[in-house]
C-alpha cells in the first residue's frame, strides 16, 4: 500500500520536500542572513499549512478559527523566548548572525510529513473534510506550527532594530 501511495504521488511534492530538506540543512549551519530574509521561511511553511485546510475552512469555519488562534497564540509565545545563543545584529553588513541549529529542520520534517500525510488521508477518505474530530487537530497543529516559525521570525527580526539611545 505504501509503494502505490508513493508512486501516485506527484513529482513535484517531492521536489518540494528537497527542497524543504536544502532550507532545513542551510539552517543547521552558522550563517548570516538579510533583515527580510528571516520571515520567507515561515511565510512559506504557514502557506503550506494553511494550503492543506483551506478545503476543510470552507466547510468547517471553526477549524479556520481554531488554526488562527493557534497561529497566534504560539506566535506569542515563540516571540518572547530567548534568542538563539549567539545570535547578533552586524549593522555594519545589514544582515544578522545565527547559530546553526537543526530545530528548524525538526519542524520542516514534521510540517511536511503532516501536510503529505493529510494529502494522503483526504484522497483516501474525502469524508473528513467535514468531520470537525478530523479537522480540529489539524487545525491546531498546522496553526500551532506555523506560530513556532512565525514567532522565531519575528524574535530574530527583533534583534535587527537598533536599541533605544537612552537620554
Amino acid at each position: 500500500m505504501l509503494m502505490q501511495i508513493f508512486s501516485r504521488t506527484p513529482v513535484w511534492v517531492w521536489g518540494l520536500l528537497c527542497g524543504l530538506l536544502a532550507l532545513g540543512f542551510l539552517q543547521s549551519r552558522d550563517r548570516q542572513v538579510r533583515r527580510g530574509a528571516l520571515l520567507a521561511l515561515p511565510i512559506a511553511l504557514l502557506g503550506l499549512g494553511l494550503w492543506s485546510l483551506l478545503p476543510a475552512f470552507k466547510q468547517l469555519p471553526l477549524a479556520a478559527v481554531l488554526w488562527a488562534g493557534a497561529l497566534g497564540v504560539t506566535t506569542l509565545v515563540a516571540q518572547q523566548m530567548p534568542p538563539p545563543a549567539g545570535a547578533r545584529w552586524l549593522p555594519d553588513l545589514q544582515r544578522l548572525a545565527l547559530p546553526g541549529g537543526w530545530l528548524p529542520m525538526g519542524l520542516i520534517v514534521v510540517i511536511f510529513s503532516l501536510r503529505y500525510a493529510t494529502g494522503v488521508s483526504m484522497a483516501m477518505h474525502p469524508e473528513w473534510l467535514s468531520e470537525l474530530r478530523v479537522q480540529v487537530p489539524l487545525a491546531l497543529a498546522f496553526g500551532g506550527l506555523g506560530g513556532l516559525f512565525l514567532g522565531r521570525g519575528r524574535r530574530l527580526l527583533g534583534l535587527t532594530r537598533a536599541p533605544l539611545a537612552v537620554a
